[in-house]
């Protein structure tokens, strides 16, 4: 036999007119539980971008995940620590970075989200400086500690026709 849950119980035995308020609070509860969420999120995003901007290691260590998965705008994956690995060697370098715009979707009963949005950046690897635009998608769960970034994937917005810098012509299989 399943229960119903209480604030619903309560309600039903309270009488017509209290069942809908019951359940309204639920719906603003959850709802604040989201806001409180979502804006911890957005001040999240908001580290994580200027630790990129600015080669925090530090910040970023405690912002990204242990099980997390990097995709970048050319496919290449890195775990975390490669992520970290490539920015203290100075594989490349983000200077102007910075988020154009950001949804966040709640999840979970609060205890995920997915952000996605846009972004710029001029990027400083070892061959070359390049400024670009792209769009991001990245997942964060809540842990014990905090929000942490689990999943991180970009892709590069540019002109149609124009090809990406390091695009050669793939055989087809």
């Amino acid at each position: 036999m399943r229960t119903l849950p209480f604030f619903l119980a309560a309600a039903l035995l309270s009488g017509p007119s209290h069942a809908f308020d019951a359940m309204g609070a639920a719906a603003a509860a959850a709802a604040a539980a989201g806001d409180t969420a979502a804006a911890s999120i957005r001040d999240a995003e908001r580290k994580r971008a200027a630790a990129v901007a600015s080669g925090d290691i530090d910040t970023l260590r405690k912002l990204i995940g242990g099980e997390y998965y990097h995709v970048e705008s050319n496919g290449r994956v890195r775990t975390k620590t490669e992520f970290l690995q490539a920015l203290m060697r100075n594989e490349f370098r983000m200077s102007g970075y910075g988020l154009d715009d950001m949804e966040i979707t709640v999840l979970g009963n609060g205890r995920a989200a997915v952000v996605t949005g846009r972004f710029h950046a001029r990027m400083q690897s070892l061959n070359a400086l390049r400024q670009f635009r792209g769009r991001y998608v990245r997942v964060w769960t809540l842990q014990p500690d905090g929000w942490r970034n689990t999943l991180h994937q970009s892709t590069e917005i540019r002109p149609a026709g124009i090809p990406a810098p390091d695009a050669r012509p793939l055989p087809l299989q």
